[in-house]
């Protein structure tokens, strides 16, 4: 697949497979100015200082696809009006496995609650 891409399939791939943080500024400058702007156009940080209601929020520490400091950035684009948990047991697609931490679960259990709670709270 890689051989068959040009400079800027090249620079997406890469940014794709990166997971170093310190490494994310640099890929993305490597981008193509069109490719920059279309990956600003399918993020909704920008879009979030319009949303008029509170911003609820549960992310996966261990989310391999989408770090949750993206959550934690629409968060303060909401500038007050949010509540983010960041739950330690789920990754992208589900939870970790069952016996991997009982207190972390009832931790996470405990802050969806607490968000749930929000979510009534506001109609």
């Amino acid at each position: 697949l890689e051989a068959g891409l040009g400079g800027a399939g090249r620079s997406l791939l890469n940014l794709a497979l990166n997971r170093r943080e310190e490494a994310v500024a640099p890929l993305l400058a490597a981008l193509p100015p069109t490719v920059r702007e279309a990956l600003d156009s399918l993020s909704p940080l920008s879009r979030v200082p319009r949303i008029s209601g509170r911003l609820l929020i549960a992310h996966g520490a261990g989310d391999d696809s989408i770090p949750f400091t993206e959550s934690l950035r629409l968060a303060e684009a909401a500038s007050g009006r949010s509540r983010v948990v960041i739950l330690q047991t789920f990754h992208h697609t589900g939870p970790r496995p069952f016996f991997e931490s009982a207190r972390l679960r009832a931790r996470d259990g405990w802050n969806l609650m607490l968000l749930v709670d929000d979510l009534l709270v506001m109609r």
